[in-house]
């Protein structure tokens, strides 16, 4: 199975001009994953992905937390509500969101190298 490189948390913002809902860190991002269902991002995503969703609730924190996700990426305008943000800050979980749809990010990311 070949591997790509990882990719800086900055690039992947920039290529999808996301905000930065949370305190901004650099990580290194191994891959993408996207999913609305809670359940199958638990069961499949790898620890250091970026997780694409429309989902904006605070299960969402919860299931990045224990997944170890490197990020969390919210399409489609979509925002948590700003207790939601600090619980995220609190659990040392990157938020962001985009206005773009879930489908022209994961073309935007591709086209950034990210596989």
């Amino acid at each position: 199975m070949k591997t790509n490189p990882p990719i800086k948390l900055s690039d992947l913002i920039a290529a999808v001009n996301a905000e930065v809902l949370t305190e901004r860190k650099e990580r290194d991002i191994t891959g993408c994953y996207i999913s609305d269902m809670l359940s199958d991002v638990l069961a499949c995503a790898q620890p250091g992905v970026l997780w694409l969703t429309i989902q904006a609730h605070r299960n969402v924190v919860s299931c990045a937390a224990t997944k170890d996700i490197g990020a969390v990426l919210i399409t489609c305008r979509r925002k948590p509500a700003p207790e939601i943000v600090a619980e995220a800050g609190e659990n040392d979980v990157i938020l962001l969101s985009t206005p773009l749809t879930t489908y022209e990010v994961a073309g935007k990311l591709w086209e950034a190298g990210l596989r």
